[in-house]
This record gives C-alpha cells, sequence and structure tokens, in this order.
C-alpha cells in the first residue's frame, strides 16, 4: 500500500468484485483486483473494513480510512492523526513457542492464571489479570487465588512477577489498606513505588499513608520512589502536600533530572496562590532551581508580590537569590505600571547592583534603577550582555530617556540587532529613514528585524511600503507572516503595492508538476546535501528545528514523514493546507500601537507570549493588548522554493529526505 496524498477523494470502482459498497468511501483505488467481501460505517469510524483480498493496491491520494480488523493478508497500524500507515515488525520473531501458547485465556482455571504471571509472554500475563478482574467481579474468583498471588509475591525474587503478583491482587480486591501501607517499607523501590500509586488511586489516602509518604519524601534514596510520590501528589488534597512536598524539594540531586523537579512542581502549582506566603518559604527552602523560580514567577501571577519580595529578603546564598529573580522578574514581563510592594525597598537594598534586581526594580518604578541602566547602557567599558539586558530593560517599558539614544546605537555592532528591535516600542518618525538608509549595509539577521520593526507601526509601515515600492527593500526579503501582517497595518495602500496577499506565487497544481519533474530519483541521487543543508540553514532553521537545531517558531520536522517527496512538497507549496494546532499566526496589537506577528508560545491571566522569528520570547501584558486575530494561515511563506535555483531545490530536498545530520559545506 502506498500513500501519495492527504486529500480526501471518493472510489473509482474499477474494482472486480465489489459485494456491498458504502456511498462514499474516502479512499481511491485505481484498478487491479480487490474483493470486498463486507464493508461497514460505523458512527465516527470513516470505515471498517472487516476482511478483504487484496492482490495489488495502489492509493493515490489521502486514506482517511481506519482498517480496524485484522485483514487477511495485511496486518497494519494506522497513525490517524497523519494519515500515515505502519508495520513495525522483525525480521525474525524471536517469541519462544509454548504448550497451550494459542489457548483461550478466559477459559483457563484460576490456577493457570495466575501461574501466567510468571510467563515470559507479558501479555498473557496481562489477559490472566483481566480474566481474573472479571470473575472476582461477578463472585467467581476461587478460593485459593489470593493466597496463591499472595505467596508468589512473598516468595519470588523477581521484581517483574512480584509487580504482577501485586496488580493481580489489586484488581481482584486482595489488597487491603495495611497490606500497602506495611510493603511502602518493602527492599524493592519499585515495590514501594507501586504501593505509593496503589494507596492514591482513590485520591483520598489515610492520614498513616499522608505521614509515611513525607517521611518517604524526605529519607527515601530511590529516586524512583520520589517520581511516585511527586506523581502522588496531583492525587492528595492541596492541605496535606505541604510535607511531602518539602522532602521532595530537598534532594538537590534530583536538580538534573529531566522528570523530577517538573513534576514535583506540578503538583505544588495550585498550593501557591491558596498559601503564597508558605509558598515562598518552601522555594527558599528548596533546593531544586526551577521549582524555586517557578514558586516565585506563579506567585507574580497570583498578584502575591510583597509575598516574592520578602522572601527575596530573607533568601541566602547568590544561587537561591538568582532563582527567585528570575521567577520574578519573569512574572513581572511585560507589565507596566506596577506598584512596588512595601517590603521592595529594604529588598532592594540588599540586592543593589544585581542586573535582575535593578530591572525588577524599573519596572517597580524605581528612578534610581532606571538611571543605573541608562548608565550601563552608556558605558563602553561595560560587558555588552549587561548593556544589552539594561536596552531591553528600558525599551520594555518605553523609557523616554532610551529614545535619543536608538538612532547612535545602530552604528554600534554590538547593540545594532536590539537597537533595531527598541524601535518597535516607539512611535519615532525618525526612526524608519534611519533604518532604511542602513538597511542595504545590514546583515540577513538585522533585516530580519528592520523588517519586523518597520512593519509594527502604521507610520512605519507606510515607510516600508514606500521601499518596497521603490525598490529600495526587496520584496524576497518580506516573509509572508509580515506581508499579512502589512495588510493589516497599512491598509489597501500596501496591497496596492504589493498585490492579492492571499494569493500563491504561481498556480499550485503548475508548482507540483514542475518540481515533481525536476525532483527525481536520479536528479535527488546527485543532490549535494551539504550545500542543502547550507540553505536549509540559510531559510529554514530560523523557525524549525531538524536534527536537534534550530527554532521553534514552526515544528520540528525531524520525525516527519521527510522520505515522502510529495509530503515534502505539499507542505512547502501549500504551508497553509494543514496547520498544526498552536502554530497559527497570531496578531496581537499593543494599545501604544505596535503590531506584533508569531505563534502563541504560552498564556496565563495576566501575560501573553509569542514566539516571534528573530526574537526571544515576546511577553505582552494582556492589560496593554488592544486585539488579537487569530489567522488561519501559516507563518511559512509560500513561495520558498521560486526564489532558488533548481539546483538549489534539487540541494535542498536531497538534504530534506537524509536520516542523519550531514557535515557543513567546507
Amino acid at each position: 500500500v502506498e500513500v501519495i496524498k492527504e486529500i480526501p477523494v471518493e472510489v473509482i470502482k474499477e474494482v472486480e468484485i465489489i459485494k456491498e459498497v458504502v456511498k462514499k468511501v474516502p479512499v481511491t483505488v485505481i484498478k487491479r483486483e480487490v474483493e470486498i467481501k463486507e464493508v461497514q460505517v460505523i458512527k465516527e469510524i470513516p470505515v471498517i473494513v472487516e476482511k478483504i483480498v487484496i492482490k495489488e493496491v495502489k492509493v493515490i491520494k489521502k486514506v482517511p480510512v481506519e482498517v480496524i480488523k485484522e485483514v487477511t493478508h495485511i496486518k497494519e497500524v494506522f497513525q490517524k492523526d497523519t494519515g500515515r500507515i505502519f508495520r513495525l515488525s522483525p525480521k525474525e520473531s524471536l517469541a519462544k513457542d509454548w504448550a497451550g501458547r494459542y489457548a483461550d485465556v478466559a477459559k483457563l482455571n484460576d490456577t493457570k492464571l495466575v501461574e501466567y504471571q510468571t510467563s515470559a509472554s507479558a501479555w498473557h500475563a496481562r489477559r490472566a489479570r483481566v480474566v481474573l478482574q472479571g470473575r472476582a467481579i461477578k463472585g467467581k474468583l476461587g478460593k485459593g487465588t489470593h493466597r496463591a498471588l499472595e505467596e508468589m509475591f512473598l516468595k519470588n525474587k523477581i521484581t517483574d512477577h512480584r509487580l504482577r503478583a501485586l496488580w493481580a491482587l489489586h484488581v481482584t480486591g486482595g489488597l487491603s489498606e495495611s497490606k500497602l501501607l506495611k510493603h511502602l517499607d518493602d527492599k524493592d523501590a519499585h515495590i514501594r513505588s507501586w504501593s505509593i500509586q496503589l494507596l492514591c488511586e482513590d485520591n483520598n489516602p489515610s492520614t498513616e499513608a499522608l505521614l509515611k509518604f513525607a517521611s518517604m519524601a524526605k529519607l527515601d534514596l530511590s529516586p524512583v520512589v520520589r517520581l511516585y510520590l511527586a506523581s502522588a501528589l496531583q492525587r492528595i488534597p492541596l492541605g496535606d502536600r505541604w510535607a511531602i512536598a518539602a522532602g521532595l524539594v530537598a534532594h538537590d540531586e534530583d536538580a538534573g533530572d529531566h522528570n523530577l523537579p517538573k513534576l514535583i512542581w506540578y503538583g505544588i502549582e495550585p498550593m501557591v496562590p491558596a498559601d503564597p506566603t508558605r509558598a515562598m518559604e518552601l522555594a527558599r527552602a528548596s533546593r531544586l532551581p526551577l521549582v524555586t523560580e517557578y514558586i516565585a514567577r506563579r506567585a507574580v501571577d497570583a498578584g502575591q508580590l510583597e509575598a516574592v519580595s520578602a522572601a527575596l529578603g530573607q533568601a541566602q546564598g547568590e544561587d537561591k537569590v538568582a532563582d527567585m529573580l528570575r521567577g520574578f522578574s519573569a512574572g513581572l514581563r511585560g507589565l507596566r505600571d506596577v506598584k512596588a510592594p512595601p517590603s521592595w525597598g529594604a529588598t532592594y537594598a540588599k540586592l543593589y547592583g544585581t542586573p535582575l534586581a535593578t530591572q525588577i526594580a524599573q519596572i517597580l518604578g524605581d528612578t534610581g534603577a532606571a538611571t543605573a541602566m541608562l548608565a550601563m547602557l552608556d558605558n563602553p567599558k561595560a560587558k555588552t550582555g549587561a548593556r544589552r539586558d539594561a536596552l531591553r530593560g528600558l525599551a520594555a517599558q518605553e523609557h523616554d530617556a532610551l529614545k535619543g539614544r536608538l538612532i547612535d546605537l545602530l552604528d554600534d555592532n554590538s547593540l545594532r540587532l536590539e537597537s533595531i528591535r527598541a524601535m518597535a516600542a516607539y512611535d519615532e518618525e525618525t526612526y524608519p529613514r534611519a533604518l532604511l538608509k542602513r538597511y542595504a549595509k545590514l546583515d540577513a539577521g538585522d533585516k530580519t528585524a528592520a523588517i519586523q520593526t518597520l512593519a509594527s507601526r502604521p507610520s512605519y509601515g507606510n515607510e516600508l511600503t514606500a521601499a518596497i515600492e521603490s525598490g529600495a527593500v526587496s520584496r524576497r526579503d518580506v516573509p509572508a507572516y509580515v506581508v499579512r501582517q502589512m495588510r493589516r497595518v497599512v491598509g489597501p495602500s500596501f496591497v496596492d503595492v504589493w498585490g492579492a496577499v492571499e494569493s500563491l506565487s504561481a498556480d499550485k497544481e503548475v508548482a507540483f508538476a514542475k518540481y515533481r519533474a525536476l525532483l527525481t530519483g536520479d536528479a535527488l541521487a546527485k543532490g549535494n546535501v551539504h550545500n542543502g543543508r547550507a540553505i536549509f540553514e540559510r531559510t529554514c532553521t530560523v523557525c524549525h528545528k531538524l536534527y536537534g537545531n534550530g527554532g521553534e517558531i514552526g515544528p520540528d520536522i525531524t520525525g516527519s514523514n521527510r522520505a515522502n517527496l510529495d509530503y515534502i512538497l505539499e507542505n512547502i507549496l501549500n504551508p497553509s493546507g494543514e496547520i498544526p494546532e498552536g502554530y497559527q499566526l497570531l496578531l496581537v496589537t499593543t494599545r501604544g500601537g505596535q503590531t506584533l506577528a508569531g505563534t502563541l508560545a504560552s498564556e496565563n491571566a495576566q501575560q501573553l507570549v509569542l514566539r516571534v522569528v528573530g526574537l526571544p520570547p515576546v511577553t505582552v501584558a494582556k492589560s496593554e493588548i488592544q486585539s488579537r486575530e487569530t489567522i488561519p494561515t501559516s507563518m511559512m511563506p509560500e513561495g520558498l522554493l521560486a526564489a532558488l535555483k533548481d539546483s538549489e531545490v534539487i540541494d535542498l530536498i536531497a538534504y530534506l529526505k537524509t536520516t542523519q545530520q550531514v557535515p557543513k559545506q567546507k
């Protein structure tokens, strides 16, 4: 079966035998011999094909059909989100045959089902537990079954077998709370972990269990046990979580774990707005930097600035202070006219000179902090990173004193990019002229930032429109998402210059035909994948990640169906044909007149965070948003291939079809 396209079509009835056919089966079957013995339509499932004898079938377009049942000659796994069909199997089965392997498990007696818990076949063990559970529900479980399972649990030395016995006892009602509490002291970490999970199954563990959990959170040496305790937090009432959470955040050895800090945070998060003062005490005691930072950020989100400020004033150690400052800063990002909490004066006096504390103080209205940031920006001997931070902080608050400095900073190589971005925060008629005057000499990254800034306001957009019309700015420099943004910001006068915004650069079918003819197997085999990588990094990597490198504006394409040429062409030539959730274009206009275009990264009650091409995540306070509009189109330009030579297209597609990273071109 070969899947070429993802366009729903109807059956072409060129088959030899169709005994029963429903009206519209969304699949094209071209020619050859097909025998359909039974076809049945069921509610949400487009088609269920019970039994098919297939000798040869070629599918040309999308197959939005779920072949649920096992067919005579084909067993396939259907991935319904993408329409792809997979069959994964070893060349030779490693399963060992044994007497009774194909017996009906439901007809076996309890003794045999208990024995199956030590089987090498995990499937048979699972099915046996299901049958035992059914018998227990019906009151038909043998009298000695629980005793046999308990004996297996106590005497068997293999952890997997003991766990199977434990699970079987649980689903058949053979485990009491007292037994599970006893198992919390088992020498095997996995038995202890599963006992935690089973005690929390009904979201109401006993007081005795909670006390034991708190002790284990503090003292148990196993990260597996701590992982299960962290997961259990979400099944425990808020007021009972504190002691367990305190024990879990005390393990600095878990700071670098991929799962533990985040899972612990999921359990703590609703506790922060419920009791912010106690939560900040937990943050101060925490030895997990991520948890400390997130608690501070969540407290700010909840409007509890005083709790954060007071905790910062009492925090000890540079790392702890830095973690809490990051959370404080993240919670304030994008906000304006925020009133400083009562304790901030004393806290800031303690933290004076810390760059992040200075930025926070400036957001909280401290004029001295703004003066210090301006001094840092004006000091050419200061560290570049510190000067950039000062520039970003002043621009975020639209500080008046920054206005007169930005044009001069365009001539500072280390601050040019940040200066271009900062200009979007102000409505100054001299800015677009200064940018366009220098435009031809800017590098690619600076040009992208300049285009974005010039498209951010009506007055700037008018200047950009005139520059496009005169040829001072090439149309090739203006990506599709900026074109859509300009239509909104400038209006009909931009469309008069640019043309119809929604039309493709060329007819889709003509483009498909052209590139299918160009991208033959022989042509791709001769393609220069090293040059293809260079083209990808120049054209695509700002938005897409491949082999672990690239941006996050668009989806990571490493695991996509890149081996399929039609899949690649469909997504390049018609990028808005199917847009994954979260990647639609979002246009946000602030009360200050600035328009931003990007994809939604995150959102809470106070802030909205956008992924914008070429920029770090942009945070906008919701109180500053005048309008927002989600446009069902992709930020990816439709004429991407048209801007490349045929040889470059071949190299790019050849690279996209690789299965592992290739060295960069020398």
